[in-house]
């Protein structure tokens, strides 16, 4: 490379003036046209990147954009399913299996607040989902007295079932013996089975639906009773009213009747005197 560099040089040195400034003239324009070819290629791979980096971005907010929709749709759906459950039944608005803890109960509304809460959740009815129901599901499951009577009528329910399995298995001698040979293996598998869980569900909510329509016929009769009662109560005041108005007006004419009776003496002692006299005479 050194060796023609110098060549060249030795070349420019001995050529003549015009072929020198041509010579300069061309490497001039070969400089400038590969700097503006250097300026081109810069400034398309700038293009270029801005146009990928615009395409990142577009790409980022289009699925920003999906998954706010997918977790709006999920929030609406949370809520209608909320709305949806069986009102008796607080562990089906929190998505509860029966033999959950009070710590599982706080997680789980939090968990389940958090998604239907109006200020995050755009359906019309997530007030009522996140106030009405989970607020009350979870007060109804954190009071004891509340939770031991759900949990009575789910105990109620199991028994109620496994009364229904033995009537099945003695007619069918075959899972009879299965039964035995297990030692119970069976039953316990089957209880844990989704088909079960799901004839618990809702024999539960027939005995809570029974108890409540007890609970209101009673809170009927005892309406019933305290109005007949309050009614009675009134009739009585009423009478004493006007019992005591009768003593007061009976009361007011005393001095009336006192005046009446002494006139009618006195009458009758002045006719009795004239009378007396009429005779005599």
């Amino acid at each position: 490379t050194r060796t023609n560099k110098s060549a060249r040089f030795r070349a420019i040195a001995s050529s003549s003036p015009p072929e020198r400034e041509g010579r300069r003239r061309q490497a001039c324009e070969t400089s400038r046209r590969i700097e503006n070819q250097s300026v081109e290629n810069t400034q398309r791979n700038k293009t270029s990147a801005m146009g990928e980096s615009n395409s990142s971005v577009d790409e980022d907010l289009l699925l920003k954009e999906f998954f706010a929709e997918v977790s709006e749709v999920e929030r609406d759906n949370e809520v209608v399913r909320i709305l949806s459950c069986f009102k008796l039944n607080p562990f089906e608005f929190l998505k509860l299996p029966f033999d959950s803890s009070l710590d599982d109960v706080k997680k789980q509304y939090r968990k389940l607040s958090l998604m239907v809460h109006p200020d995050k959740c755009k359906h019309p009815q997530a007030k009522e989902a996140f106030g009405a129901a989970l607020a009350k599901a979870q007060q109804q499951l954190l009071d004891q007295q509340e939770r031991d009577y759900i949990l009575s009528q789910v105990t109620a329910a199991k028994e109620e079932l496994r009364a229904k399995r033995k009537k099945q298995l003695k007619k069918d001698t075959a899972s009879k013996l299965k039964s035995l040979v297990d030692e119970g293996k069976s039953e316990l598998e089957y209880e844990q089975s989704g088909e079960f869980q799901q004839e618990l569900k809702l024999k539960v909510r027939e005995l809570l639906t029974e108890q409540e329509w007890r609970r209101r016929k009673m809170a009927m009769r005892i309406s019933e009773e305290e109005g007949r009662l309050k009614k009675d109560e009134e009739e009585q005041k009423e009478m004493w009213k006007r019992k005591r108005e009768h003593e007061e007006q009976w009361e007011g004419t005393r001095e009336q009747r006192v005046c009446f009776l002494r006139l009618y003496f006195y009458k009758l002692t002045t006719l009795a005197d004239d009378f007396t006299l009429t005779v005599l005479g």
